[in-house]
């Protein structure tokens, strides 16, 4: 077994009063005659509501300044969270749901989708208040996932009809979009994480609900740890190495933290729901938020990661 030394580099602190923290870290505090050790937990909070109730709408952005864009039914409305409320925004020029929505709140990207009657290739751009079409992914599909940035952004999966779920994965570079590496696994209704050249993408249905994760290095999927339990249309935000999947189908409260190796049961969403967006462009899963969701609500939760300071118990 490996020591604290090898792991970390450095012994043990020895020191008179409790350490300025870093997550992980472990010092014996003298005066208390305690090993004390600095560790973190999430939480979920109730965030301002939705205007709109909204099912699989897409979303951008990060816990304080997010966008929700579209939602079953051929939904057209944006609305856009300062971290408090949101504000209706700039319609999309052709309503729909469950496309790939990724990006920040005043530059979004809204790609593929459903609308009343079809699967869509049509991709829109949004500078913060109104919407202009870009060019179109290269295949009409729906249950799609995103991530990145409108001018370095990943498509990836989907329902295309027949089949119902693809494997496939397009890169966007600001005005068109190229097929790259395929999954290893067709999917639709996953979850995608990360950047282009660093992705995530989880869960979704094969066509059952499964956990696999699969990691995007810029031109190749491989296969990732597995998610504790089969999901699909769950909420997500983060990065790569740093992942939050909230709720699923069936309506489910469960959350899980990926901390680059391996998925970690945290704490339950307040409401449980499937088809809900996320902040995509948060930076890790310490601070994020999920919106709306199916059935169609309009509530939004929270998650914040707190740090504290415990006494190692020893049994």
């Amino acid at each position: 077994m490996a020591t604290y030394k090898e792991i970390h580099g450095v012994n043990i602190q020895y020191r008179d009063s409790d350490a300025t923290a870093i997550e992980g870290d472990v010092w014996y505090n003298a005066s208390t005659s305690k090993l004390k050790m600095y560790q973190s937990s999430g939480s979920w909070a109730s965030g301002g509501n939705l205007n709109t109730a909204k099912a699989k709408p897409g979303g951008s952005g990060i816990q304080t300044a997010a966008a929700a864009f579209g939602g079953t039914g051929a939904e057209a409305e944006t609305e856009v969270y300062n971290g408090a409320s949101w504000t209706e925004s700039g319609d999309l020029n052709t309503g729909r749901g469950d496309g790939a929505g990724l990006g920040l709140s005043t530059a979004a990207l809204f790609a593929g989708g459903e609308t009343a009657t079809a699967y869509v290739a049509i991709t829109e751009s949004f500078d913060g208040s109104s919407w202009t079409e870009t060019g179109d992914l290269n295949q009409a599909r729906g249950a799609t996932a995103g991530c990145g940035i409108t001018t370095a952004a990943l498509a990836v999966s989907g329902a295309t009809g027949s089949p119902n779920f693809t494997q496939l994965n397009e890169s966007f570079d600001g005005s068109s979009w190229t097929e790259v590496g395929d999954l290893v696994q067709g999917k639709n209704g996953g979850e995608c994480v990360g950047t282009t050249s660093a992705a995530l993408y989880f869960g979704g249905n094969t066509p059952s609900s499964t956990a696999n994760s699969e990691e995007w290095d810029g031109s190749a999927w491989a296969e990732g740890d597995n998610l504790n339990r089969a999901t699909d249309t769950a909420g997500a935000f983060g990065i790569q190495t740093s992942a939050m999947c909230a709720g699923g189908s069936p309506n489910s409260v469960n959350c899980e933290q990926y901390d680059g190796t391996s998925w970690t049961e945290v704490a339950n969403l307040a409401t449980g729901r499937d088809g809900q967006t996320g902040s995509t462009n948060s930076t890790n899963n310490l601070l994020g938020l999920i919106a709306g969701g199916n059935p169609a609500v309009t509530t939004t939760e929270e998650w914040t990661v707190a740090a504290s300071v415990e006494t190692v118990a020893f049994d």
